[in-house]
């Protein structure tokens, strides 16, 4: 089992102790570093707006760090302009060395993209999905091809150039979060990884994992494409992003109850996150996940 860990989406209070957290991640052998992109929520559910841009500080984190991976979890690909996304991952790339991985999705929260996004309209899911689908092909076209006329539904372009291109070849791993039908179906045709997301929540529970079974069938239908597809199971990530709640005390017990399930049916990469209530703790229970979970699983 591998382990990455996502910070809290909520902006630290303190940037110094932000980045003596990412150094200390390193160091405890944690795989990766993950941020949520993300700008706006409906708040009340959620904790605050009080919001990372995702890109920026991967790129920060890059400079204070040296072998860690990096990613977003995950980038709303229509939320962006594809062809601007794909340039600025590609920067990111270069700039630490070939750390990247590219966490892609749908995104879900109308008030982010009605404020953050120039071509917002009220979109039914099956337009917000053919958006995503054609801007990942303008984005993975782009990292590897030459020059590229694409001519979509929604995205066109002529001629266009990405120089230079990824460190990473052919491309930074791509992970896609997302747990419906057509969602899985492009996640076994494009990208290198699945990464659903497990984190409670009152809303979107159609995005989200609601169970270890429900995981465990997502990913029977993507290995079943992926066959299709004439990829091997082998050379692709299945991961999950989960939120543990309990305090230092109950961390251990509580973990590796979960992370025994998902080992069980298969998932080879957990991303962990800490609720943000403990945003204060973040460290504490950071250091206790490495001492006193990460052992028993890798």
């Amino acid at each position: 089992m591998i382990f990455g860990i996502a910070s809290t989406p909520y902006f630290w209070d303190d940037i110094k102790k932000f980045i003596e957290w990412c150094t200390r991640v390193e160091e405890m052998e944690f795989d990766s570093i993950f941020i949520a992109d993300h700008y706006q929520f409906p708040v009340p559910p959620f904790y605050s707006n009080s919001l990372m841009d995702a890109w920026t500080t991967i790129s920060y984190i890059s400079a204070k760090t040296s072998r860690i991976k990096l990613g977003s979890l995950v980038s709303p690909i229509p939320r962006y302009i594809p062809s601007q996304l794909a340039k600025l991952i590609v920067n990111v790339d270069i700039f630490s060395n070939g750390r990247v991985i590219a966490g892609f999705g749908m995104g879900y929260s109308p008030e982010e993209f009605i404020n953050y996004s120039p071509f917002y309209s009220i979109d039914e899911p099956k337009v917000l999905f053919e958006k995503f689908k054609e801007g990942l092909e303008v984005i993975l076209k782009l990292w590897t091809m030459d020059t590229v006329t694409f001519r979509g539904k929604y995205y066109t372009l002529t001629d266009a150039v990405l120089s230079p291109k990824p460190l990473q070849k052919p491309h930074p791993p791509v992970w896609i979060g997302g747990v419906g039908t057509k969602i899985l179906k492009l996640t076994a045709k494009y990208s290198n990884g699945w990464v659903p997301s497990a984190l409670p929540t009152r809303i979107f529970t159609s995005r989200t994992v609601q169970s270890i079974e429900n995981y465990e069938n997502c990913m029977k239908i993507i290995q079943e494409h992926l066959k299709h597809y004439g990829r091997k199971t082998s050379e692709f990530t299945f991961s999950v992003l989960i939120r543990f709640e309990s305090d230092p005390i109950n961390l251990e017990k509580e973990a590796a109850s979960i992370i025994e399930k998902y080992k069980e049916v298969g998932c080879q990469y957990i991303v962990i996150e800490f609720s943000p209530i403990y945003l204060k703790r973040y460290m504490e229970l950071t250091e206790k996940f490495a001492c006193d979970v990460m052992p028993s699983f890798t």
